[in-house]
């Protein structure tokens, strides 16, 4: 079987919606009339699309004004990082989101709101987990953004449904299992599997991307791209070899395509488009301290560890709140237990303000 993924320039704020457009009808995808969709973007933070995190708003409302157009009903909905009731709403208004849905006519619904309904997954580490109710009965268009991950390597179309679809602390638990790059590649997989059937259109925003401590507090990188496919493995193969990263050193691409759920190399991928040329993403420092760890090296310590800056740590609690092991105790700033951490970055994830830093350190 030959996938296909179509990659589209996307030129200033008038350019967006019609890259989008295009980047449909190079891989023939159409809404049909009368359904329901759910447009899922990647929501962290209230750090915005310029800032490398958030999906860019633009893009939700032209998948939406073209499902309108087409007869078809735009639903949009996520769950941010350490979502509980109300704090969706939150980060969809500090982005610019929840204007954008308003503007083109969508619904918008927070995945908080219903209990979620329990699904039996089949890896092995974890029997079953939350999948947010509002994805069943209506068709699913991932929006996810382009980034690197301070544990995942790459975050992109797999992962942004796998834990976006989860409701509020029920991620908690999968970081807290997930513990290990490796396992938390397994618990991706596992999860996508259970909702890849709703799947039926990948649409990336890698127009202003993030590289480094990614994925909200990396460097901003503008790649000027939008990647479209029916398949989200398909689309984070190309995405990632686009910038450097070879998709199979990711571990959950490496873990879906030994599975078999979608294409087994970029051979059996069909690119559409021009690729952009000379962009290469950096690694964040997580990642290159498991890499020397692994090559034997004593330039970098075993792990980075998170630590807060003080001058920096506001003492909302935040990290505390998300950290799924407890580690974390709010005092004149955040501090972090190193006998308890497990280096899942979750709380360097949630971070508004910069303050939770993971950093490369001498073991001299």
């Amino acid at each position: 079987m030959k996938y296909v993924v179509s990659v589209v320039d996307a030129k200033g704020a008038e350019g967006i919606e019609g890259a989008v457009l295009d980047a449909l009808r190079l891989i023939q995808w159409a809404p049909i009339h009368g359904e329901n969709y759910l447009i899922k973007p990647n929501m962290i933070t209230a750090k915005t699309s310029e800032q490398g995190v958030t999906t860019d708003p633009r893009i939700i409302k032209a998948l939406a004004r073209h499902l309108r157009e087409s007869g078809a009903k735009p639903i949009v909905g996520d769950s941010p990082g350490n979502a509980v009731p109300g704090r969706a709403v939150e980060v969809f208004e500090k982005t610019g989101m929840l204007d954008a849905i308003r503007e083109c006519g969508a619904e918008y619904v927070q995945f908080e709101e219903l209990p979620p309904k329990m699904v039996d997954l089949e890896g092995g580490l974890l029997k079953s987990v939350g999948i947010a109710r509002q994805i069943y009965g209506a068709k699913l268009i991932n929006a996810p953004k382009l980034k690197t991950h301070a544990q995942a390597t790459m975050t992109g179309a797999i992962k942004n449904l796998a834990f976006g679809c989860i409701p509020g602390a029920g991620k908690a638990h999968l970081h807290s299992v997930g513990n290990t790059p490796e396992k938390f590649g397994r618990i991706i997989v596992d999860v996508y599997s259970a909702v890849r059937q709703f799947v039926n259109l990948n649409v990336m925003d890698a127009v202003v991307c993030m590289d480094g401590n990614g994925p909200t507090m990396g460097r901003v990188r503008t790649v000027g791209k939008i990647l479209a496919s029916r398949d989200a493995l398909a689309l984070d193969m190309v995405s990632f070899n686009m910038v450097g990263i070879r998709p199979e050193s990711v571990p959950h691409i490496r873990e879906a395509i030994g599975r078999g759920i979608g294409p087994s190399s970029l051979d059996d991928v069909e690119v559409l488009g021009e690729l952009p040329k000379n962009v290469k993403f950096r690694l964040p420092y997580t990642i290159l301290s498991a890499m020397a760890c692994l090559a034997g090296s004593f330039a970098l310590s075993i792990s980075a560890i998170p630590h807060a800056s003080p001058s920096k740590c506001t003492r909302c609690g935040t990290c505390a709140t998300a950290c799924p092991v407890s580690a974390i105790t709010i005092k004149d700033y955040a501090v972090v237990d190193k006998s308890k951490c497990i280096r899942c970055y979750v709380c360097h994830e949630v971070c508004e303000f910069d303050a939770m830093l993971v950093q490369r350190r001498s073991i001299r």
